[in-house]
């Protein structure tokens, strides 16, 4: 695919349209008070017309711009450069404000001169849970520069200074962008990334389905191929397809348990009675909790889980670790049991059904075929949607009780299989949404496939093991396992590898932390040996109502930071605070420390590569890491141990 990565910036006095062909020089059209390259640019566009203009939340703003731009600058002919730019700036102002209000932008995709790549979109960046500015994002890709826009867009006065860090502002989001898109097409180092596709998974969908996704989410995607395979077995127009879910004022928990559902324990019948009884309001959540043997049980509308203790589990000669996941769990549970949104029909649920029995047939092919890879990938993405769009007021699928069926029937389910172990004298050691792990005697294995057999022939489900020489839990979220084939699981404190919407601040202390239970390597040494600077780097982003200051100690000077700020802690530096800017009718503390204590930071939102890290206060990470190490093994019961980061430092 032809590709040009873009950004625009549009100023007062200064409209700027900064591109990037892969393996070219940048080029820069710019329209300002001496200058007017419009006419250039038409040029440029009309030499590229087969290569997609890449960018990030380009959709909803750049392509905007962009498009008004083309379709009126044949009548400014006679207009100054600054009346020009006052017209762009203008509508690049009206454009911000029918985002932030919710309008429907004034182009349709279908609509525009140039086709767009947004990664902003693909990566699902749009929902309100995943909003990752390109700063941020800079930061999350180890960038040496994250600088913010350095020059106010109503600015008048402009000096060649002000067109230049302009100039070199754009041209530092458009190499973000660039290196965006290489993580996008799987050109990357990043483990959760590499190889991955998403571009090409997208043609491929496209090509199979007739779905024009370029620009579609992942969940969007699986949204589409559903409304697909429902009006193929309903025979009905995509345009008859219903606007909305299935509203109703209350849920009875009794409908939402498959009829197999029973205990053998009085404690468990009775919990069973008891929720029977509940009726839930469209605001009311599936909350219990439940005391059983040596755990307790947490019933949420995330599924079930325990609420594990600091503690370490390790296999040996008479005992086991062995942990089984339900395959396919939440989607299993809407088929086996044949349901589906009350509004639409046993047609969706075979539609459904049909997808995932496709996606299973297809597996086997898709390690050979990277086609088929992305025909079941598409499958994957579509399946998997249907338990969070039941729950999605906005959603055509929502049905309050389908999803409450799916989670309190496989909760519930997933309670028999515990509960049958532990009266078989297996301890469960953790359980979370959908798998269970047990600590065993191996003399007890045999027993243990006689209760799974038992449970899979009822239930329909099928389980998949994996066996552990040792888990390290900080809490039933924060955990790391060791498989026996030397596979390592982290989640939580103990990830080291982050999706781009992640915070992967201090990641040195997750690196150490692995190193000591896997390696036995002390975290000092891991700590002080590493030469990555970017993994000792923190991130803090100002809301409206604050801003960020920095004050050197030895000289009392201050240094006021706005936005994203990327630091880490430091031998000298200055303490970082946070503080409330004058009009914020916010009641948090007018100054707060962000680091307490007395580390000092240095910021550095221009950070090369090669950085010297010979000022780094190492003893900072080290006692973070510390703390959790002993947090875990005295089992949440060891002394806070309060650590000098002068003393320290100089070891």
């Amino acid at each position: 695919m032809n590709v040009i990565i873009y950004d625009i910036e549009t100023l007062k006095e200064y409209f700027l349209v900064v591109c990037l062909i892969p393996g070219e020089t940048y080029r820069a059209f710019k329209v300002n008070a001496e200058e007017n390259n419009l006419d250039g640019f038409v040029k440029f566009i009309n030499e590229h017309k087969h290569h997609y203009w890449v960018g990030y939340n380009n959709l909803r703003f750049d392509s905007q711009v962009v498009e008004w731009v083309l379709r009126n600058y044949e009548h400014w002919h006679d207009l100054s450069g600054l009346e020009i730019t006052a017209r762009i700036h203008q509508k690049a102002s009206d454009v911000i404000d029918d985002a932030n209000h919710d309008v429907f932008p004034e182009y349709r995709e279908s609509d525009l001169s140039l086709p767009q790549l947004d990664l902003f979109r693909i990566h699902h960046f749009d929902n309100k849970n995943r909003r990752v500015s390109l700063k941020r994002l800079e930061f999350e890709m180890d960038l040496e520069d994250i600088e913010e826009m350095p020059i106010a867009a109503d600015k008048t006065g402009m000096t060649k200074d002000d067109l230049f860090l302009t100039t070199k502002y754009c041209i530092n989001d458009v190499w973000a962008t660039y290196q965006f898109y290489l993580i996008t097409i799987g050109q990357t180092d990043h483990p959760l990334y590499k190889g991955k596709d998403k571009i090409q998974l997208r043609l491929d969908i496209q090509e199979e389905f007739g779905i024009p996704c370029l620009n579609y989410s992942d969940s969007k995607i699986g949204d589409e191929m559903i409304k697909k395979y429902y009006c193929q077995e309903k025979r009905i127009d995509y345009k008859e397809l219903p606007k909305k879910g299935f509203f109703t004022k209350y849920t009875a928990v009794k409908e939402c348990i498959a009829p197999y559902v029973a205990f053998q324990t009085p404690q468990l019948q009775k919990f069973l009675e008891r929720i029977k009884k509940i009726k839930l309001g469209v605001q009311d959540d599936f909350k219990e909790e439940l005391h059983f043997y040596n755990n307790v049980y947490s019933f949420m509308k995330g599924g079930l889980h325990t609420e594990n203790k600091p503690k370490i589990f390790e296999a040996d000669e008479e005992y086991e670790i062995i942990d089984w996941d339900v395959s396919s769990y939440y989607p299993a549970i809407i088929i086996n049991n044949g349901r589906y949104p009350r509004h639409l029909g046993k047609e969706f649920l075979h539609g459904y059904k049909t997808m995932f029995e496709k996606r299973l047939e297809l597996k086997p092919l898709a390690k050979k075929d990277k086609r088929i890879a992305g025909i079941v990938e598409a499958l994957k993405l579509s399946v998997n949607s249907v338990y969070g769009k039941s729950s999605d007021m906005q959603n055509w699928i929502y049905d309050r009780q389908l999803t409450m069926f799916t989670t309190i029937t496989g909760e519930l389910s997933l309670m028999m299989l515990i509960e049958a172990y532990e009266l078989a004298g297996i301890n469960v050691i953790s359980a979370n949404t959908d798998g269970v792990t047990i600590i065993i005697k191996k003399c007890y294995i045999d027993k243990m496939h006689e209760i799974n057999s038992w449970w899979s022939g009822l239930t329909g489900y099928e389980l998949e093991r994996a066996d552990y020489q040792k888990i390290i839990f900080s809490t039933v979220n924060d955990y790391l396992a060791i498989k026996t084939d030397g596979e390592v699981k982290k989640k939580g404190d103990f990830l080291t590898d982050f999706e781009l919407h992640k915070n992967k601040s201090a990641r040195i202390v997750p690196l150490a932390l692995e190193q000591y239970f896997v390696s036995d390597i002390p975290v000092d040494t891991t700590i002080r040996s590493h030469s990555t600077i970017y993994d000792f780097c923190l991130r803090q982003k100002a809301s409206k109502d604050f801003h960020y200051e920095g004050v050197d100690r030895s000289t009392g000077t201050k240094t006021i930071y706005h936005k994203l700020i990327r630091y880490y802690i430091s031998n000298t530096g200055e303490k970082l605070l946070k503080v409330k800017n004058e009009h914020s009718d916010s009641g948090a503390a007018d100054v707060s420390q962000v680091e307490a204590g007395e580390w000092v930071v240095t910021v550095c939102n221009h950070l090369p590569k090669n950085a010297l890290l010979k000022n780094i206060n190492h003893a900072y990470y080290i006692e973070r890491a510390e703390k959790i190490i002993r947090k875990i093994q005295t089992e949440g019961k060891g002394k806070q141990l309060v650590v000098d980061p002068n003393q320290l430092s100089l070891f």
